[in-house]
C-alpha cells in the first residue's frame, strides 16, 4: 500500500529539489519506514535504484571474474572498487536522507565521498596503466591528484554545502572544480592523444566515450533538464537528477571496459604493478575523507530548518 507523500511546501528548503513539486517523504520516522520505502513510490525511488541494480552487474560482469583470474590485477581492481563505492554512496544517500536535515547533510557527504574515492581511483588506475615513464609525472602525479581531487574539488563541494547551503555560488563553484578534476583526470591519457594510435588504440576511445558521457550527465544535473520547463510534471519519473544518473551508468561502463584493455597482466618492463604508491593515495584519500565528514558534522548538528 502506498504512503501519503508531501508537497514541497510540506518539507524543508533543504530538502527541496528545484522544480519538483511532490512525491516528498514525510520527516522523522523510523529508519525502517525510509528503508522500506526502497519498495514505495516515491521522487527519490528511481533515483536509489538506478545506482543499487547496477551493483549486481558490476560484481557479476566486472569485480567476481577479475578477482577469480589467474592474475588479479590491482589498478583494475581498484577502479571498481571506486565504482562500487560511488553507486552505494549514491543510493543510500537518496534512500535516508529524508528522515532530518541531519540526516541529509550526512548521507550528501556520503554520497560526495563516494564521487570522490571514485575519482581518486579513476586517476590511479590510468596512472598505474600508463605509458608515461618520466620523474615529474611518475613522482608528482598521484600527490597532484589528491590535491586536486580531494583538497580542491571534494572539501570546497562538502564546506559549502554544509557551511552555506543556500548560496547560489557554491553550484557554480562545484562546476568549475568538477570540470578541472576531469581535466586532471586524462593526464595519464595525454600522451596517447598527442600521439594517437588510429583504431588500434580501441580504449582511448572507450575514454573519449566516458568523458562525453560525464559532459551530457551535467547538462541534466546542472541545468534540471527537463522539470524546468515543466515544473511538477517530471516529479516521479524523468527529472534531470533520474537521467543524471542513467549518464553516470554509461560513464562507469566505458571506464571499466577501458580498464580492462588498458592494463595487462604484467605491466611492459616490470615485474608487476607498484601497489604501494597506489594503496597510500586510497589510504590517504580515506583519512581527509573521515575527518572531513566528522569536522562537517559538527555544524550539521546544529542546522536548524526553521531559520533557513
Amino acid at each position: 500500500m502506498q504512503r501519503k507523500m508531501l508537497h514541497s511546501s510540506e518539507v524543508p528548503t533543504l530538502m527541496r529539489r528545484s522544480h519538483i513539486r511532490s512525491g516528498y517523504r514525510p520527516l522523522d520516522r523510523e529508519l525502517q519506514y525510509y528503508v522500506l520505502s526502497a519498495f514505495d513510490c516515491h521522487n527519490e525511488l528511481i533515483n536509489v535504484w538506478t545506482h543499487l541494480l547496477p551493483l549486481a552487474v558490476l560484481y557479476g560482469y566486472y569485480i567476481h571474474p577479475e578477482l577469480f583470474s589467474i592474475a588479479p590485477r590491482i589498478p583494475v581492481l581498484i577502479l571498481y572498487f571506486g565504482v562500487a563505492v560511488l553507486l552505494i554512496g549514491s543510493s543510500m544517500a537518496h534512500l535516508l536522507h529524508s528522515r532530518s536535515a541531519t540526516d541529509h547533510f550526512f548521507w550528501f557527504l556520503i554520497d560526495f565521498s563516494g564521487i570522490a574515492i571514485f575519482s581518486v581511483c579513476i586517476g590511479v588506475q590510468r596512472y598505474a596503466c600508463s605509458t608515461w615513464d618520466f620523474p615529474l609525472y611518475t613522482y608528482g602525479y598521484l600527490p597532484s591528484l589528491i590535491v586536486v581531487a580531494i583538497l580542491g574539488q571534494y572539501l570546497t563541494t562538502c564546506y559549502f554545502f554544509v557551511q552555506k547551503p543556500f548560496w547560489k555560488p557554491r553550484e557554480h563553484i562545484r562546476i568549475i572544480s568538477c570540470s578541472f578534476l576531469c581535466v586532471w583526470l586524462f593526464i595519464p591519457l595525454l600522451n596517447r592523444y598527442l600521439n594517437p594510435a588510429g583504431d588500434a588504440d580501441l580504449s582511448l576511445h572507450l575514454h573519449s566515450r566516458a568523458c562525453q558521457w560525464l559532459i551530457v550527465s551535467a547538462l541534466f544535473m546542472g541545468g534540471g533538464i527537463p522539470e524546468r520547463f515543466a515544473p511538477g510534471y517530471f516529479d516521479y519519473v524523468g527529472y534531470g537528477h533520474q537521467l543524471f544518473h542513467m549518464c553516470i551508468l554509461m560513464v562507469t561502463w566505458y571506464l571499466c571496459d577501458a580498464a580492462d584493455l588498458d592494463c595487462p597482466a604484467s605491466p611492459p618492463g616490470k615485474d608487476n604493478y607498484q601497489v604501494l604508491p597506489l594503496l597510500a593515495t586510497l589510504l590517504t584519500t580515506f583519512g581527509i575523507i573521515w575527518s572531513t565528514v566528522k569536522i562537517l558534522m559538527r555544524t550539521a548538528r546544529n542546522f536548524d530548518c526553521k531559520y533557513e
